[in-house]
């Protein structure tokens, strides 16, 4: 048969087939998409906690008891012989009282706050103010003993406004799809006005 000639078929379309496919296809790509980043799987799980409530976490229990505002502390210098020094916020100091407890092994729970507009600020070292172990930022705490201390933020006053405070194991950041404690304050505007009021101009702790 001359090829001129022949005949050509027609083979019937069948709609409902290529309907699935186009859809699966779709699911593809859409998954594709929004499928989590290599960092969003490692990113640390979010216990979230109020004031006065006890949050445990993997490798660590606690406790936000309550806020203050003020604006310098005076402590006792650092020799045995010298004077009171003072320690002046850049902002103000915000410090945050505390119970916290190691429940696996002996180590360190940092504390960071987050601003509402994702501003992040370090709780202060140990010598800003300078009241010992009393300032658990960088310090080792001891498993079966809850530490009653607290931890300072030298912060400017715009970032009070709905901050939520941040725990975790470690020294430097928290640990991939590790624990992290996620504290609301509840500093809305009346209790960032409350915290201002009470602030006091210098606290002073020096025996």
């Amino acid at each position: 048969m001359d090829a001129t000639h022949a005949r050509v078929r027609h083979l019937p379309v069948r709609w409902g087939l290529l309907a699935a496919s186009v859809a699966v296809i779709a699911a593809i790509v859409w998954l594709r998409g929004h499928a989590p980043s290599f960092d969003d799987k490692l990113a640390p799980f979010v216990l979230s906690g109020g004031v006065d409530q006890r949050v445990e976490a993997r490798n660590f229990a606690v406790r936000v008891k309550r806020l203050k505002l003020a604006r310098a502390y005076r402590t006792p210098g650092p020799g045995f012989d010298s004077g009171p020094v003072q320690a002046r916020a850049d902002g103000v100091w915000l410090s945050v009282l505390v119970d916290v407890e190691p429940t696996r092994e002996p180590g360190y729970v940092s504390a960071w706050l987050r601003a509402a507009d994702g501003r992040t600020f370090v709780a202060a070292s140990g010598d800003r103010p300078r009241v010992g172990n009393l300032n658990f930022a960088n310090v080792q705490l001891a498993t079966g003993l809850v530490g009653q201390g607290a931890y300072f933020f030298d912060l400017p006053e715009d970032a009070l406004a709905d901050a939520r405070l941040l725990f975790f194991w470690g020294l430097s950041k928290p640990g991939d799809m590790d624990h992290l404690v996620e504290i609301d304050p509840g500093l809305d505007v009346a209790a960032v006005r409350a915290l201002r009021e009470g602030a006091q101009p210098v606290i002073d702790l020096v025996p």
